[in-house]
């Protein structure tokens, strides 16, 4: 248990000290926003994935978003151009390294480190939708994975 209050506390810091250097000097005021307040996105047209910006836009650069995969939803194999830090909110998030073939069940208040350019898989297992808070340096994409 105290492995994953670190880990929790490490991601939480990672995202509050990346949000105040970008805020540094801007004049932002700051912002409380709820879960059940959250203005909620398809992720693409079409799509059964949402997405939340809550910071910088994803589409330029540097950016903090929450995503939710419904219940049972896997997405295929993957990479991104950038890093990205992930924390698990609601469900449960599977992920694996599709290198290393390590994949883990991760319950809300786990962390993710997945390097960018390396490919990988999501999925929202059990019954319960997942949302997960995920934080980019870079702009957000999807690379799938060539066959």
């Amino acid at each position: 248990m105290k492995t994953l209050t670190t880990l929790v506390v490490a991601g939480a810091a990672l995202v509050a000290a990346f949000g105040a250097a970008h805020a540094e000097g801007t004049g932002a005021r700051g912002l409380m926003i709820s879960l059940d307040e959250v203005e909620w996105q398809p992720i693409r047209e079409g799509s059964v994935v949402d997405v939340a910006v809550l910071f910088g836009n994803p589409k330029e650069g540097a950016n903090v978003r929450l995503i939710r995969f419904p219940a049972g939803f896997t997405a295929p194999v993957h990479a991104h151009t950038g890093d990205y830090h992930g924390v698990v909110l609601t469900g449960t998030w599977k992920h694996w390294f599709e290198e290393s073939g390590e994949e883990r069940e991760l319950p809300p208040g786990s962390y993710v480190f997945q390097p960018g350019g390396e490919m990988h898989g999501d999925a929202c297992i059990g019954s319960e939708d997942c949302v997960f808070l995920l934080q980019q340096s870079v702009a957000a994409d999807f690379i799938p994975k060539r066959q």
